[in-house]
């Protein structure tokens, strides 16, 4: 293996880890639960009853 052919190599790993990245964190923010806080008044969070 030369150095060109690792640079390569490394250069296309870089290249996809961007868009890979945001399309796993995309995928994660629709699909992951994350629940919603909801606030009083008083400013504090209220509990939900249904557990």
């Amino acid at each position: 293996m030369t150095d060109q052919t690792a640079l390569t190599i490394a250069g296309i790993g870089i290249v996809l880890a961007i868009p890979l990245t945001f399309m796993f964190a995309n995928w994660v923010r629709k699909n992951v639960d994350h629940g919603e806080a909801r606030f009083g008044p008083d400013g504090k969070v209220l509990k939900d009853d249904k557990d």
